[in-house]
């Protein structure tokens, strides 16, 4: 009986060693044949000495446009941070609905050094909140359905009530000087807008059953509406701002990615698809300007608002991730989505330029706080920013030929 009950353990032991090898064989498989960066970062700050910390708050899930640290290059000079903090320590679980009274904190970082130059904070509530540097040099505030712009100084300059933004990732366009919103009417009718985000004039307005569900990219010219069907069947209409709604062929691909497939612009008037382990760029008019695998396989962008685009257009950035951990069906184990690496693009090399390696999900139980990236470019794609639960730091970029 014991010689039989130490046969099973040994063969319970040996199963979990051979899975846990299965795990680490892909892991050294990427460490070998990854072309990542080895160079360290110009430099790098832990998060308190920034100011933003979110292990105090441990039930407060509140994020700056579904970032729990929004970064974004005001210049090629400076680096902005801003994260949310509650005016009081929730004692139980808030969700993503709950408005609970806040303060948005914003730190402005020297791009080169890192050293803090200016910091600011306004009163806010925790829903709705994103916060964009506009190509104007001003300060575009969303809290819950109210649309404040501030001077360079932060002083208030004008408000727009009951208008609803881009929720996630960033409310502005490529370029800083567009954004989308929704307005309703008096008879509940939602119409999209887009505005100046200096004037807060609408340049386009729309209520078109076509798109009135579709997820919407754009740029300062065009919109782009991406449609969901049954079976997945995806349906694109594209709009030149002023014109009207007309069909639009982008690459679809045949893999099945992890993750959904992302869609957005990288300029004024490019446009990229991922899928599964594929990346397609493409003009406006069609034109396909490159169309590639990612640099490893298994490699995918799991949304779209992991990337981040220079403001002159040239080049844009994603976060790719991976599956980590076991995928057993009958043992109830699953593998997890764990960012991977950060790639940079080069729109006129048409090709990656630039990969260095982030700290994702754990498979293991190792890890005792949550772990996540965001990343910004630089307006002259020069420098590469990453803040994340590790802190900031920034990347230098190989020079434009």
């Amino acid at each position: 009986m014991g010689t039989q009950l130490q046969t099973d353990r040994q063969s319970k032991l040996l199963f979990i060693l051979f899975c846990i090898g299965a795990c680490l064989l892909p892991i050294s498989k990427a460490q070998t044949n990854q072309p990542l960066s080895q160079r360290p970062p110009i430099w790098s700050v832990e998060p308190k000495k920034v100011g933003y910390s979110l292990s105090t708050y441990r039930y407060f899930r509140a994020t700056v446009g579904g970032d729990r640290v929004k970064i974004q290059f005001l210049d090629d000079r400076r680096l902005a941070l801003a994260w949310l903090t509650p005016d009081e320590i929730p004692a139980k679980p808030i969700g993503p609905a709950t408005n609970v009274p806040s303060h948005l904190h914003l730190a402005i970082l020297d791009a080169h050094t890192g050293q803090q130059t200016a910091s600011h904070e306004w009163p806010c509530s925790s829903v709705g909140v994103n916060l964009a540097y506009t190509a104007s040099g001003q300060w575009l505030l969303s809290s819950d359905q109210t649309i404040t712009l501030y001077s360079s100084l932060f002083d208030e300059v004008r408000d727009l009530d009951n208008v609803r933004t881009e929720r996630s990732h960033t409310f502005v366009s490529p370029s800083g000087r567009t954004f989308l919103s929704r307005v309703s009417d008096s008879h509940g009718t939602w119409r999209s807008q887009l505005r100046d985000s200096a004037t807060f004039d609408v340049l386009d307005s729309w209520n078109d059953g076509r798109v009135a569900k579709a997820h919407l990219t754009y740029s300062d010219h065009f919109i782009l509406a991406q449609v969901s069907g049954s079976s997945n069947v995806q349906r694109f209409y594209l709009r030149k701002v002023g014109g009207d709604w007309n069909p639009y062929s982008i690459s679809v691909f045949d893999s099945q990615p992890p993750g959904e497939i992302g869609y957005g612009f990288v300029n004024d008037s490019t446009i990229a698809g991922f899928a599964g382990g594929k990346l397609a760029l493409q003009t406006v008019e069609g034109i396909e300007l490159f169309n590639s695998t990612l640099p490893e396989a298994g490699l995918y962008l799991s949304s779209w608002s992991m990337t981040a685009t220079s403001t002159q257009g040239e080049r844009f950035a994603v976060i790719l991730g991976r599956s980590r951990g076991l995928n057993n069906r009958s043992l109830d184990l699953y593998p997890l989505q764990s960012q991977d690496r950060v790639v940079v693009y080069s729109i006129s090399k048409r090709s990656a330029i630039y990969s260095v390696k982030v700290t994702g999900v754990s498979p293991w139980p190792t890890q005792k706080h949550p772990v996540w990236n965001v990343i910004a470019v630089s307006p002259d794609g020069q420098l590469l920013g990453v803040v994340s639960d590790e802190g900031v730091r920034v990347y230098v970029l190989p020079p434009a030929e």
